[in-house]
């Protein structure tokens, strides 16, 4: 059987990273070996429909998995606030929401409620409010995950801020959020003190 050849394209493409376009490029690479090996026509289109069927059935899978993604800020406004220090625990409340993808996220409240089960990643910034400290956590139903502590001279004008973050392991309805221990206290002025998370992968273990 003779095979027809044709000419390599010596311009650069650029390739889109994502589930859908891999599984396309698989059907490409996996349609050429049929051609060089297939001896029908009617086997290469039968492969053809075969691998089709595969990619549609994988992108409606993706398509199909849940989105969860938050960001939010302490402050609405640019304006300098403390919030603190409190003569009890407090549940932080980051009010101003710059990303809220599939509405997890409680800006009433300052809770995220896991929608679905699966692995979520959360991060959390405290900048020293006119305490003097700034000492809060990360909890998940009342349980501490992560914790952060800082110290500084707000009268020196200089405001020290820390950060953390983790990987949890969360089952729908678990709440997560971040805690001031009392005598704390801490500052923003529109984005220095945030909370942000997302849903790094859906998971069906019991």
């Amino acid at each position: 059987m003779r095979r027809s050849q044709t000419s390599q394209q010596t311009s650069p493409t650029r390739f889109v990273e994502s589930p859908a376009m891999e599984s396309v490029l698989a059907v490409v690479v996996l349609l050429c070996c049929c051609v060089v090996e297939t001896q029908t026509e009617s086997e290469v289109d039968g492969l053809l429909r075969e691998l089709t069927a595969r990619v549609e059935k994988l992108e409606s899978e993706y398509n199909g998995k849940p989105k969860v993604a938050f960001s939010a800020s302490l402050r609405v406004s640019d304006e300098h606030y403390h919030l603190g220090p409190f003569d009890k625990n407090t549940t932080v409340v980051y009010k101003k929401v710059i990303t809220n993808i599939g509405e997890a996220y409680n800006p009433d409240t300052g809770v995220f409620t896991a929608p679905v089960r699966g692995a979520y990643y959360f991060t959390f910034t405290c900048n020293v409010g006119n305490s003097g400290k700034a000492n809060a956590a990360l909890l998940k139903n009342d349980v501490k995950m992560a914790a952060v502590y800082e110290y500084a001279n707000p009268k020196s004008g200089i405001y020290h801020s820390g950060a953390n973050g983790v990987t949890l392991d969360l089952v729908e309805g678990d709440k997560v959020y971040v805690v001031l221990w009392s005598g704390s206290s801490m500052f923003d002025n529109s984005r220095i003190s945030m909370f942000s998370g997302y849903l790094l992968f859906p998971s069906d273990n019991k």
